[in-house]
């Protein structure tokens, strides 16, 4: 059964050069200091990690 989206706290959009990360929940707004973020992707690649390790619900989409 696919999540509901309000429990995705937020989504990734992985690109050529950059990624964007969008919140769908408070706690993800608060964890990306906004309701949106794009960073490299090197720098990209860390930053989910360590949300993964904070607790909160990452989900690519394409």
């Amino acid at each position: 059964m696919p999540e509901a989206p309000s429990d995705i706290d937020y989504t990734v959009d992985v690109g050529r050069h950059e990624t964007m990360f969008r919140a769908n929940t408070p706690k993800g707004e608060e964890f990306l200091g906004g309701v949106d973020l794009t960073m490299s992707n090197e720098e990209a690649h860390t930053f989910i990690q360590d949300a993964r390790a904070a607790g909160l619900t990452v989900k690519p989409f394409f």
